[in-house]
């Protein structure tokens, strides 16, 4: 065979190889999947902002309602506040997965929902005097007696708030609670959505789109992070404590709330938040499973069914919940094991397939921004 001819060879078998590999290449981009960015703006857009807007709007319902329980106290008119607390309290367990910037940065938590609430010091507050402003109860009391657990305290503990002479003594302290968590998760809203001084609106920071941003690799790490330490909270910090299963006596403390029996919908709520953060908004919309499925179909799916799993669980759950978790029965413990599933694909695998880090730093509640 002649030089030429094994040139000819070489320059074919060059050129094949070439074809083959932009073949290869061009495959791959037309299956990628959405990247980081995409998934931020689409959790920013059609998940985040959505909850943070719910919020605001039950909280604001929820001041309407008790401004008029108090302007005209019936049983009518208590029940009507009641199931407003219920709806502003489960839209704030749904943000519970995603208190990224404005939470941390304003301490929310403080005047939103700190636990357990000092149900003894709002007695003594009540027999003092209650506090007759909005600033003072944002200024001046602890956080354990103010927020969610607070009004859920003066609301289910008393049926007395039906007539007008018993209303009297607890409605300023109550309309101040109301007005503070309403101005709180406004404002929540507000830096999510609006530039405020030199800053632009953290929605636009956190998503990569202002022009100084947060990167988006580290973004979606935070992301995981925080889902990974929430269901660790709601499994080894709540259910295992109130269930015993740490070779400790069972303690129920660790369960919120009491008044108005609303344990088991406080898990369902940040559950379903965490599945909105993992999965994305509807049809289109995009979250971190999008991901995940790109490293692993299998994860991505057994994640999926595992989230299912847990909501049947929660389903299957009669009763008031501290009963149930009081005296465990074989679905409280489903409940638990599906739970910890959850907690195990996300702490194990998730964060290995998308290279997140966790460690004890990534709790001390530093902002983003």
């Amino acid at each position: 065979m002649t030089d030429r001819n094994r040139i000819k060879i070489s320059l074919a078998t060059v050129m094949s190889m070439v074809v083959v590999l932009l073949a290869i290449l061009g495959g791959c981009g037309s299956n990628s999947g959405p990247s980081d960015r995409d998934v931020l703006i689409s959790l920013t857009d059609q998940v985040i902002v959505p909850a943070y807007q719910q919020l605001a709007e039950e909280s604001s319902l929820l001041e309407q309602s008790v401004v008029v329980l108090c302007s005209a106290p019936t049983a009518a008119s208590l029940e009507s506040a009641r199931e407003s607390w219920h709806a502003a309290r489960g839209a704030w367990m749904r943000t519970e997965a995603m208190p990224f910037g404005p939470v941390m940065d304003r301490r929310s938590t403080s005047l939103l929902d700190w636990s357990p609430t000092d149900t003894h010091g709002m007695d003594r507050i009540l027999a003092e005097g209650a506090p007759g402003t909005p600033e003072e109860v944002r200024d001046v009391l602890g956080s354990n007696r103010r927020g969610f657990g607070a009004i859920e305290y003066l609301l289910f503990t008393n049926n007395s708030l039906a007539n007008s002479s018993s209303a009297s003594s607890i409605c300023p302290y109550l309309v101040s609670l109301v007005g503070v968590a309403n101005g709180e998760a406004g404002a929540i809203l507000q830096e999510w959505t609006n530039a405020l001084e030199d800053r632009p609106p953290f929605g636009d920071f956190f998503s990569d789109r202002a022009s100084v941003s947060m990167l988006p690799s580290a973004a979606v790490a935070d992301v995981v992070r925080t889902q990974f330490f929430l269901i660790r909270d709601i499994v080894d910090v709540r259910l295992a404590a109130a269930m015993g299963l740490r070779d400790q006596p069972a303690d129920l403390s660790v369960i919120p709330g009491n008044a108005a029996d609303n344990g088991l919908q406080d898990i369902r709520n940040e559950l379903l938040g965490m599945r909105a953060i993992y999965q994305g908004s509807g049809t289109e919309g995009v979250g971190i499973s999008h991901l995940v499925s790109q490293l692993s179909e299998d994860t991505d799916t057994r994640l999926r069914g595992q989230f299912d799993a847990a909501f049947a669980a929660l389903d299957a759950i009669n009763g008031p919940f501290r009963d149930a978790v009081a005296q465990p029965t074989p679905r409280m413990q489903t409940l638990y094991e599906r739970l910890s599933d959850v907690q195990r694909t996300i702490g194990t695998e998730v964060v290995s397939l998308l290279g997140v880090s966790i460690g004890f730093t990534d709790t001390d509640g530093d902002s983003l921004r």
